[in-house]
């Protein structure tokens, strides 16, 4: 009796398979261990600027220990697999995010944390995974013969799009929907859905801000009715950085223009700002080892970002195209959101920089998303196995 899932091995590709697995996951490693080194050294000497900072060296490595775990087991999986897991990984990450607005911890005004002990949880990071699977198996297993369902499919990833994005408002969480739009326009611009439907959207999206900006502006007491009066200071802080206020950002940018080409931790000028180990660690890197690092930290996000392009245009299988174009998306968006308001040129959102930044949360997503585009960049090579499904 044949069992259900049985495992031929090819003798003749295994070794040429294991070179091309090896190789793939070493250009992604090499530009990531880096940055988890800066990391690593950034958080150990974040005591000298604040208490506040002292255990997060050590929760640091405990979040990478975890993350590279999950790496191991997504590259161990079949992407068929992850893709049938994508509704039901997308309602519960709806439920979660449902929960964290009655349960979830305050911090910096946003009610977005479950906490467990020393350890916290985000459920709006783990929106952006499942945001991008389900978007890409609706859109894959979707057949577009009429302009009748052109229109149901564009309708269908605008509601999978808005349900999340209006929960994590709620938190608030700004950087997050700003993130699941990027992903979701990247990924409908990979779809097939024929442009006039685009410039339709355009158009109403254009509508709904600029009654947004006319109530804002000359219809307040309407306003705050509708949205609140807690968003006349997201507001503030998306406009606070053209008048070039701020404690934070005045620091951060003493921080970079009083740096010098290397510097040594011991000569650092370490000028205090909150959130340093996490949306600002792009400017506590220069601070502890100078320009210099933050030129390999460029380097680094570049090398990453040009293999993923490269992915993109090399993968045929259409469902692996879209899923990496989300991924990278999402990670150029965040790049380049932190390091530009890290120097005062983009308004201070809570976005952490990819695989820097201290957070367990973010690290996971990281870990699992650059798995998952090894993973379905490999699709394309002749596997050294066949499945075999009853």
């Amino acid at each position: 009796m044949r069992p259900k899932c049985c495992i031929i091995p090819k003798i003749v590709h295994t070794k040429n398979m294991k070179k091309i697995i090896s190789k793939k996951i070493l250009l992604y490693l090499i530009p990531i261990a880096i940055l988890m080194l800066l990391s690593l050294l950034n958080l150990y000497y974040a005591p000298n600027i604040s208490n506040l900072f002292k255990d997060f060296f050590f929760k640091q490595i405990i979040w990478y220990i975890l993350s590279i775990t999950l790496f191991i087991l997504v590259i161990l999986l079949k992407p068929n697999f992850i893709l049938k897991l994508s509704f039901p990984i997308y309602l519960l990450n709806i439920f979660l995010l449902v929960m964290v607005l009655f349960f979830g911890t305050t911090v910096n005004g946003s009610k977005a944390w479950f906490n467990f002990g020393p350890f916290s949880f985000q459920p709006s990071e783990f929106m952006k995974l499942s945001l991008i699977l389900y978007l890409t198996k609706v859109i894959s297993t979707t057949f577009l013969k009429t302009n009748k369902d052109h229109i149901i499919l564009l309708a269908r990833i605008i509601i999978i799009f808005l349900i999340p994005s209006l929960l994590t408002f709620l938190e608030p969480d700004t950087g997050a929907i700003v993130i699941y739009f990027f992903i979701t326009l990247g990924i409908l611009l990979t779809s097939k859905i024929k442009k006039r439907y685009f410039f339709i959207l355009l158009g109403i999206g254009t509508i709904i801000l600029g009654g947004f900006i006319c109530l804002y502006f000359f219809q307040k007491d309407i306003f705050i009715k509708i949205f609140g009066s807690s968003i006349f200071y997201r507001i503030e802080r998306l406009t606070e950085f053209k008048k070039g206020g701020g404690m934070q950002i005045e620091n951060a940018l003493t921080t970079i223009g009083s740096a010098k080409f290397f510097n040594l931790p011991k000569n650092a000028h370490n000028l205090y700002f909150p959130e340093a180990a996490t949306d600002f660690i792009f400017a506590l890197s220069i601070n502890h080892f100078g320009i210099s690092a933050g030129i390999i930290i460029l380097a680094c996000y570049l090398f990453l970002d040009l293999i993923i392009m490269h992915n993109i245009m090399n993968v045929n299988n259409r469902s692996c195209k879209i899923i990496t174009v989300g991924f990278l998306a999402m990670f150029l968006y965040q790049q380049i959101q932190n390091i530009f308001m890290n120097i005062g040129l983009l308004p201070i959102v809570g976005i952490p920089l990819p695989f820097l930044s201290y957070g367990g949360s973010s690290l996971v997503l990281f870990f699992i998303s650059i798995a998952l585009i090894v993973k379905l960049s490999l699709e394309k090579e002749k596997y050294p196995y066949r499945v075999f499904y009853r």
